[in-house]
C-alpha cells in the first residue's frame, strides 16, 4: 500500500502567495512606474530668434511646468532645423506677429513632437486672444517617421525583444555550446545573425524603419552583443546567479528606463538619463539615432555599449581562467592520489 502523500503545510502556501505578489508587485513597478510618472524633464527645444526671446519663452515654460524644458536660441530657420537633424534639440519655435511655426522631428519622439506641437498651439491662442486676430499655426516635421508606421510603434516594440534577445542569447550558448572557445565564437556570430536579422524585419517587412541596411544591423548587433556578453561573462563567472543579475539589470531596470516608447527626457528625473548608461537605452538610441539622424547623438550609446561588452569580456575571461585553472588542480590532485 502506497503512503499516503504529505500536505504542503498552510505556512509555506501563504508563503509562496506572498512571494509571488512580491515578485508580480516588483514587476508592475518596473514596467508601470516610468510611464505613470512620465512627463517631461530638461526636453531641450530651440526658438528661433535672439537670445531674450528664448529666455523669454524659458521663462513661460518654467512658469507653467518649472524645469520641463531647456530652452536654446537659433539663429534662424536653417539653425534650429541643423541642430535638430543633429539631436542636440528636439523642436523649433518660430514665433511671428502672423503666425507660429514650430519643427519637430517625429523620428526622434512622437509622444515630444505631440507635446510640442500643443504648446505652439497654446501660444498661438494666448497671441489671438491679446491682438483679437486668430494666428495660424504650422507644423513642419523635418524628420518624419515612415508613412507605413507614422507612430513608430515598431520601433518601439523592438525594444523588448531586443533586451530579450541578448538574454536568451547568453543563456543558451552557456548551456548549450561547450568549450570556451566555442561560446566564444557563438557569441561573436550570434549578435550579427540577430542584428541582420531583426534589421531586415525592421526595414523591409514591417517597414518602421528607414536608414542602409548595414548600418541598422550594426546597430542592433552591438546592443544585442553587449547585454548577450555581459550576462555570459556574469554566467561564465558567477554561474547561475550571473544570470539572474543580468536578468533583472536589463530587463526590471534598463528596459523601462529605454526611452524606447518615448524619449528618456520624458521619464522621472534622473532616471531617464541613468537608463542611458544601460544597454536597452543605449541600444534605443544608437539604433534612432543611426536610422534617422545619420548617427548623429549616437557617440554615448556606441561608448556605453562598448563599455558593457568589455565587461562582459573580462568577466568571461576570468571565469574562464579560474575554471581552467580550478581543473588543472583536479587532474593534478587525481595524479598524486593515483601516485600515492
Amino acid at each position: 500500500m502506497e503512503p499516503t502523500p504529505k500536505h504542503t503545510s498552510i505556512g509555506r502556501v501563504i508563503g509562496l502567495s506572498a512571494g509571488l505578489a512580491l515578485i508580480v508587485g516588483v514587476l508592475t513597478l518596473a514596467f508601470a512606474w516610468p510611464s505613470a510618472g512620465m512627463g517631461p524633464n530638461e526636453v531641450p527645444i530651440a526658438v528661433i530668434g535672439p537670445d531674450d526671446a528664448a529666455d523669454q519663452v524659458q521663462t513661460q515654460l518654467d512658469d507653467a511646468q518649472p524645469d520641463a524644458f531647456d530652452v536654446t536660441a537659433a539663429a534662424d530657420a536653417d539653425a534650429a532645423a541643423t541642430l535638430i537633424k543633429e539631436r542636440e534639440v528636439y523642436a523649433a519655435f518660430q514665433i511671428a506677429p502672423d503666425g507660429v511655426t514650430v519643427y519637430t522631428a517625429t523620428a526622434a519622439s512622437p509622444t515630444v513632437a505631440r507635446l510640442v506641437t500643443g504648446i505652439a498651439d497654446q501660444i498661438a491662442a494666448q497671441m489671438g486672444e491679446a491682438t483679437g486676430t486668430p494666428v495660424d499655426v504650422t507644423v513642419e516635421d523635418l524628420v518624419a517617421l515612415p508613412a507605413d508606421d507614422p507612430n513608430g510603434a515598431g520601433l518601439a516594440a523592438s525594444g523588448l525583444p531586443l533586451a530579450a534577445g541578448g538574454i536568451v542569447m547568453a543563456v543558451l550558448i552557456g548551456s548549450a555550446v561547450r568549450g570556451s572557445g566555442r561560446q566564444i565564437a557563438a557569441a561573436i556570430l550570434a549578435p550579427l545573425a540577430i542584428g541582420a536579422g531583426v534589421a531586415a524585419i525592421l526595414l523591409y517587412v514591417l517597414e518602421s524603419l528607414e536608414g542602409d541596411f548595414l548600418p541598422v544591423a550594426g546597430a542592433l548587433a552591438l546592443a544585442t552583443g553587449a547585454t548577450g556578453w555581459f550576462i555570459l561573462g556574469l554566467r561564465k563567472l558567477l554561474g547561475t546567479v550571473g544570470i539572474a543579475v543580468g536578468a533583472v539589470t536589463v530587463m526590471l531596470v534598463g528596459n523601462p528606463l529605454s526611452g524606447m516608447t518615448g524619449a528618456p527626457e520624458l521619464l522621472p528625473a534622473p532616471w531617464g538619463a541613468f537608463g542611458q548608461f544601460l544597454t536597452p537605452g543605449a541600444g534605443a538610441t544608437l539604433l534612432r539615432s543611426t536610422a534617422y539622424f545619420d548617427g548623429h547623438g549616437a557617440e554615448t550609446a556606441v561608448l556605453v555599449l562598448a563599455a558593457w561588452l568589455v565587461a562582459g569580456i573580462v568577466f568571461f575571461t576570468i571565469g574562464a581562467v579560474r575554471a581552467k585553472v580550478k581543473a588543472v588542480g583536479a587532474e593534478e590532485s587525481e595524479v598524486g592520489s593515483a601516485a600515492a
